[in-house]
């Protein structure tokens, strides 16, 4: 879907098992990992969504329902270059000048959002950052049968300015 393997991240088929080179995202109420997912819904677009691990149904945030098909999970072998970054909605793109956003999403009307997360009650959630409205970058998290939305969370970069393996001259 989103993100392409020049990027050094891609997406991949969930089936319900947790690839070995997936991204996580966050982590549950008893602490276990969570991860970051993609799901397409026609006349929506693309979403981003939490996996659980063991789960094959993910929750769209935007919508009350559940999704079995056309899940992706993000995946990485460079995981030590993703960061999450503290964010506000009204500032973000100033904070953001430079950084490489990961994307996670596409709007039905085309625009891209971005990969953000919340601790809310003792779960850090996953979900979709609409950086495409600029001073008002909200990040929408899913609350039982609602919708929420805040100005403050964390947000996904992706940072491959270290140096390529294959151009470090190796000792003798």
């Amino acid at each position: 879907m989103l993100g392409g393997s020049t990027q050094g991240y891609y997406w991949r088929d969930y089936t319900g098992m947790i690839p070995e080179d997936a991204v996580e995202g966050g982590h549950d109420k008893n602490n276990i990992p969570t991860y970051i997912g993609q799901v397409y819904v026609h006349n929506f677009g693309i979403s981003t969504v939490t996996i659980y691990p063991g789960k094959t149904c993910v929750t769209l945030s935007v919508e009350n329902f559940d999704v079995w098909n056309y899940i992706k999970i993000l995946c990485s072998p460079f995981k030590e270059n993703f960061k999450w970054v503290s964010a506000d909605a009204k500032r973000l793109h100033v904070q953001m000048t430079g950084k490489h956003l990961v994307p996670g999403g596409v709007e039905w009307n085309g625009l891209v959002t971005n990969i953000g997360r919340i601790l809310y009650q003792g779960e850090l959630l996953v979900a979709k950052v609409c950086g495409f409205n600029v001073g008002n970058a909200k990040l929408y998290y899913r609350i039982g049968n609602g919708q929420k939305d805040t100005d403050y969370y964390e947000i996904l970069t992706y940072d491959d300015d270290g140096p390529d393996p294959g151009s470090i001259i190796q000792p003798r």
